[in-house]
C-alpha cells in the first residue's frame, strides 16, 4: 500500500506542478498545447485519410507544387490557378517555400497551419492577461486550443489559422499601442499594424478592411492623442489606399455592397450547405416568352425585367438604365439585376441591390453566427458535427456580452475584438451564400470571443464570491 500511496502522490505532485507553470505562463502553455493537439490531429489525418479531408485543401496542395517546381503559369485554371496564389499569397509563399525545400508533402502544410492556430490561441492568452487574472487569461487561450472547428480548420491545409493569428496579434499591436506614451512608440505600433493589415490582405482582403475600420477608434485611446489622431488617420486613410482599396477603403467598400447578391449567389451553386435565395430565379432558355421557373411578378418600381419579356434572355433590359449583360463565370458585376451562369451552365437572375441584401441581415446573421444546427434537413455527418457547436457558440456570445458588460471601464483593450465581432457579423450575414463557408469564417471571430467570454466567466465568478463572503458577514 505504501509504495502505491507514494506514486499516486507523487503523479498528483507531478499535475500540480503542471498546472501551476501552465497558470504561470498562460501564453506558452496556450500555445504548446494548441501546437500538440493541431499537430496530433494533422498526424492522424495524414494515417487515417488519403488525400485531403477539405476538399479546398486541393487547391492550395496544387498551386503550391506548381509554384515550387516552377510550373505555375496563368494557363493554370483559366487563370485561376495564378489569381488564387496571388491574392493568398501570405499563405501560399510559405507554402511553396516549404515544398521547395522538403518536397510537395501535404504534412508541411498542415504544420503551418498548425503553428498559426496556436498563435491564435497563445495571442488570446496574452491579450486576456491584460485585464484578467492569469488562470483565467490561460482559460481563454485553452479555449481557442481545444475548440473542436479551430483544431479542424487548423490541422489542414488552408488559409484560415493564418488570417486569426494575424487578426489577434493585431489586438495586441493595438493593446500595446494604448499603453504607449512616447510618439515613437506609437509610431512602431502604427507601422506594425499597417504591416498586419497587408499579411491579411493577402489573405482575405475584405477582413482586411474591416479591421482597418475596426481599429481607428482603438488607436485613438491612450495619451499623446495629437500623435495618435495623426497614425489613426493615416492607418485609416493611406494605407488602404497603398493597398489599392482607395481613401478609407471606400472604392472597394462601395463596389463590393454592389455584388452582394451575386457573390451569394456564386457561393450557393453546388453548395450541399446552400442558403436559399428568394433573389435568385432560373431562367428559362434565350428567346422563350416563358416566366421564370417559380417566379412571381416583381413588386411596382422595381427594375427586374417584365417577366414573360423576351428581356429575359439577359441580353439586355428594355430600360437602358437597368441595362444587364450576361457575365461569365465568377465575374462580379455590379448592377440592380443581373444575369449570371451558374455551375451547370443555366442562367440565373439575381436581385444584387443593396437593399435586398440589406434585409437579409437578420437571416443572415442567424446563418452567419448560429448554423448549421443538427437537424438541418440536409446535414451530412460533416454538419451534423458541425451543428453541434453550435450550443457552444451560443454559450460564447452570452457569456461575452456578460464581459464587456462587466469589464466595461477595461473598454480600451477590447474595443477592437469587440468591433471586429460585430462588423465581421453583420457583412457575413450579407454575404454568405451557403453554411459551410459561414461556418469557417466564423472561426475569425473566436479569439475574441474567447477572452471576452472568460472575462464574463471571471465577473461571474468573482459575484459569486462576493456574494459568499457577504453572507458570512451578515452571519457574524
Amino acid at each position: 500500500m505504501r509504495p502505491h500511496s507514494t506514486h499516486t502522490g507523487t503523479g498528483g505532485s507531478a499535475v500540480n506542478k503542471a498546472v501551476a507553470f501552465l497558470v504561470k505562463h498562460p501564453v506558452s502553455g496556450s500555445f504548446f498545447i494548441s501546437l500538440s493537439i493541431r499537430t496530433a490531429a494533422a498526424v492522424a489525418s495524414n494515417l487515417m485519410i488519403d488525400g485531403v479531408l477539405i476538399p479546398d485543401e486541393g487547391q492550395y496542395l496544387l498551386i503550391s507544387r506548381l509554384a515550387s517546381e516552377g510550373e505555375l503559369t496563368s494557363e493554370v485554371w483559366g487563370g485561376y490557378g495564378r489569381s488564387l496564389f496571388d491574392s493568398t499569397r501570405a499563405f501560399t509563399w510559405p507554402l511553396t517555400a516549404l515544398f521547395w525545400l522538403f518536397g510537395p508533402h501535404r504534412i508541411l502544410g498542415q504544420l503551418l497551419s498548425a503553428t498559426f492556430g496556436a498563435i491564435s490561441a497563445a495571442a488570446a492568452a496574452s491579450l486576456a492577461s491584460r485585464f484578467l487574472r492569469p488562470r483565467f487569461a490561460l482559460a481563454a487561450g485553452l479555449t481557442v486550443a481545444i475548440f473542436p472547428s479551430q483544431i479542424l480548420w487548423s490541422s489542414v491545409v488552408l488559409r484560415e489559422s493564418m488570417i486569426w493569428a494575424l487578426l489577434a496579434t493585431m489586438a495586441l499591436v493595438i493593446a500595446y499601442s494604448q499603453s504607449c506614451v512616447s510618439a515613437g512608440r506609437i509610431l512602431l505600433s502604427a507601422v506594425m499594424a499597417g504591416v498586419l493589415f497587408g499579411g491579411i490582405v493577402w489573405l482575405r482582403p475584405h477582413t482586411a478592411l474591416v479591421a482597418i475600420w475596426c481599429l481607428y477608434p482603438a488607436v485613438l485611446l491612450g495619451s499623446n492623442r495629437v500623435v495618435r489622431v495623426a497614425t489613426a488617420t493615416c492607418l485609416l486613410v493611406v494605407v488602404p489606399w497603398l493597398a489599392g482599396f482607395g481613401p478609407g477603403g471606400a472604392e472597394f467598400a462601395i463596389a463590393a455592397s454592389g455584388r452582394l447578391g451575386v457573390s451569394r449567389s456564386y457561393m450557393s451553386f453546388a453548395a450541399n450547405s446552400a442558403i436559399v435565395e428568394s433573389n435568385i430565379v432560373l431562367l428559362p432558355p434565350i428567346g422563350s416568352t416563358a416566366p421564370p421557373i417559380g417566379s412571381t411578378a416583381p413588386p411596382i418600381g422595381s427594375t427586374a425585367p417584365p417577366i414573360g419579356s423576351t428581356a429575359l434572355s439577359c441580353d439586355k433590359w428594355p430600360d437602358a438604365n437597368t441595362q444587364a449583360v450576361l457575365t461569365p463565370l465568377i465575374d462580379r458585376t455590379a448592377s440592380d439585376w443581373v444575369c449570371i451562369y451558374d455551375y451547370s451552365g443555366n442562367v440565373v437572375l439575381v436581385d444584387n441591390r443593396l437593399r435586398t441584401s440589406v434585409k437579409h441581415l437578420s437571416q443572415g446573421l442567424l446563418d452567419a453566427l448560429v448554423r448549421p444546427l443538427p437537424w438541418e434537413a440536409y446535414s451530412s455527418t460533416a454538419a451534423f458535427l458541425a451543428g453541434l457547436e453550435f450550443i457552444l457558440w451560443v454559450l460564447l456570445y452570452g457569456l461575452a456580452i456578460i464581459g464587456v458588460w462587466i469589464h466595461r471601464r477595461s473598454h480600451r483593450l477590447f474595443l477592437f475584438p469587440t468591433l471586429l465581432v460585430v462588423v465581421i457579423s453583420m457583412t457575413g450575414a450579407m454575404s454568405h451564400g451557403n453554411l459551410g463557408t459561414a461556418f469557417r469564417h466564423r472561426g475569425q471571430l473566436l479569439y475574441a470571443l474567447a477572452v471576452l467570454a472568460v472575462g464574463g466567466v471571471q465577473g461571474l465568478v468573482d459575484a459569486r464570491a462576493a456574494t459568499r463572503l457577504a453572507a458570512v458577514v451578515d452571519t457574524q
